[in-house]
């Protein structure tokens, strides 16, 4: 899973300036239209395809995932009675999972993985069997969101 790079991690800032980041992102009139050309810059090798898919997962409709599940919360804090809904975790959880995923593909993005099936193709022709289990491991790892680009 990649780590951020940025000193800035959500937990070196208070609560209260966590709160007020949160509502500046929430207050932004054009989010995806930013998301997009923020996904674009950090992963210039990404397809439009998983651009779009990824804006979607985290600052589309992730974040109204996210924001239902907080509000789930606090009904039960009001009302113990109320039933958390398990299917505003699964939602959430639903567009955590999937940027979990494009995390790991994003920066390869689609020319990666073809050069990768490239690679199979060039290996099968040379009988390497060693060699293509390896990529195709590797393939497997980026699609099951366990790659590590730190350590690549």
């Amino acid at each position: 899973m990649q780590q951020s790079q940025d000193a800035n991690t959500p937990k070196q800032f208070s609560r209260e300036q966590r709160w007020e980041i949160v509502r500046t992102l929430l207050q932004r009139s054009n989010l995806s239209n930013e998301a997009k050309q923020a996904f674009r810059q950090s992963y210039p090798n990404a397809p439009e395809e998983m651009l779009k898919t990824a804006v979607f997962h985290t600052y589309v409709d992730g974040i109204d995932a996210a924001i239902d599940w907080l509000v789930d919360l606090e009904l039960f804090l009001h009302k113990p009675s109320h039933e958390l809904d398990i299917g505003v975790t699964y939602h959430l959880l639903y567009h955590l999972y999937n940027w979990y995923q494009f995390n790991a593909l994003l920066p390869d993005g689609k020319a990666g993985v073809l050069e990768r099936l490239k690679e199979i193709k060039e290996l099968a022709s040379d009988g390497d069997i060693q060699a293509i289990i390896a990529t195709v491991e590797e393939l497997e790892s980026m699609f099951e969101g366990s790659r590590n680009y730190h350590l690549d």
